[in-house]
């Protein structure tokens, strides 16, 4: 009996029972076959290095034991599951699916006088619950629900009820030259709930002698052509001669539109060039392409000087394909990078549906490379001025002049 029950093919008993193992790990051989055939680094997915039993693993598991198999650490590819929402584009503490629309880190007592901890809020996202609650940039939360704040109640900051937060905010005395709490308030945020990204915040304007500096905020490169040049002709309005393109939030979008967003930034003269190149694995070589700069976009370019563009740690994907992009054919000194070192995304991902399986993969198909060919950026795009706002105690709302990272590029621009 037990026997029976554990061979596929059971020749005492009369049964074959291949047809139970057919059902049941279809599913994983579409994937592995998927995979073969559309991952970057298919041919190194081998029969041999999975047992029979890995064909029974829930899809996410299965799929890690792919890309474990890549030549490289790959971080970019994922598994979808259709019944399922899950935000593979998360940022830290914030997810678009189901948050409160904020994004912290945890530290202790700022002010040296204790040694309590406090989720010093660093994002707050447009429409969210934090910011209908009057959370703002550079707050610091040091209770919840009458909790005092530790790293184990930080998910409560995440998702979930309704809550109660206690809002301290800072301030410096200057006869003693430290900082002091200046204020405590209690605030309720309402429940969790889907908080999509304003792929774009209103330009600003700041006029600096000679210069008028415009000023744009880009949270997704994902935009169409039209939602692109609107924004883009909003900039060109302030008559700018130095443009700052804060990327330090984008880890999502495509290379279309990366390719419309730098065909607006572009010096005309170099209009002819390769913005980027995207190079498939040998089985797909005949999909290999070159990217040019878009003519219409080209034409309504910003005639700048220079473009600063603000990174971090999230920025990726597109906005790494952007500047690289940018970088390779532009002068050198014309894109000045600006905060901490990018993501280090070099491939492009497509998505792939499993008929009938309620699974989507996403493999890494390509390398994104700069005109030349080149995709070696695997460990970020280092900036040409390092700035780390974590390490100032101040944070303010981005796109304010006192904000750590653009009042740097202002007195930069200054004193040129």
């Amino acid at each position: 009996m037990g026997i029976c029950a554990v061979l596929l093919v059971c020749g005492s008993c009369g049964e074959d029972r291949t047809y139970e193992y057919d059902e049941k790990t279809a599913r994983d051989h579409w994937m592995f076959d998927a995979m073969r055939e559309y991952y970057l680094w298919g041919d190194s997915i081998r029969d041999s290095r999975l047992a029979w039993k890995d064909y029974f693993a829930a899809p996410a598991t299965f799929f890690a034991k792919l890309t474990a198999q890549a030549p490289v650490k790959d971080v970019w590819s994922w598994c979808a599951i259709d019944t399922l929402n899950e935000d593979h584009h998360q940022r830290g503490h914030f997810n678009h699916i189901d948050s409160y629309g904020l994004d912290f880190t945890l530290m202790t007592d700022p002010t040296g006088a204790t040694s309590r901890q406090y989720a010093r809020v660093t994002t707050v996202y447009a429409g969210s619950p934090a910011e209908r609650c009057g959370i703002e940039r550079g707050d610091f939360i040091g209770m919840v629900d009458g909790n005092r704040m530790t790293s184990s109640y930080a998910a409560n900051l995440e998702n979930g009820k309704q809550r109660t937060i206690v809002r301290s905010r800072l301030a410096v005395n200057a006869e003693l030259q430290e900082f002091v709490w200046a204020s405590e308030d209690t605030l309720t945020m309402e429940r969790s709930e889907r908080v999509p990204d304003a792929a774009f915040s209103a330009v600003r304007r700041f006029d600096l002698g000679n210069d008028v500096v415009a000023y744009l905020q880009c949270n997704t490169l994902s935009g169409d052509a039209d939602a692109i040049g609107n924004v883009m002709r909003q900039v060109e309005a302030t008559q700018a001669s130095v443009f700052v393109l804060d990327l330090r939030l984008c880890n999502d979008g495509t290379m279309e539109a990366a390719q419309m967003l730098a065909s607006y930034l572009i010096d005309e003269p170099n209009a002819g060039q390769v913005f980027a190149r995207t190079i498939y694995s040998t089985r797909h070589a005949d999909r290999n392409a070159a990217f040019g700069f878009v003519a219409s976009a080209v034409v309504r370019n910003l005639s700048i000087r220079r473009l600063y563009v603000i990174t971090s740690s999230y920025t990726s994907g597109a906005a790494e394909w952007l500047i690289r992009g940018l970088q390779h054919v532009e002068a050198e000194g014309f894109v000045v990078t600006v905060g901490t070192a990018t993501a280090g995304q070099i491939v492009m991902t497509e998505p792939v549906a499993g008929p009938a399986y309620h699974v989507t993969i996403h493999p890494a198909v390509a390398y994104v490379a700069n005109g030349a060919g080149d995709y070696d950026y695997a460990g970020g795009i280092d900036p040409d001025v390092a700035i780390n706002e974590l390490e100032y105690v101040s944070l303010f709302p981005y796109g304010d002049e006192r904000e750590t990272v653009l009042a740097a590029i202002l007195m930069q621009i200054v004193n040129e």
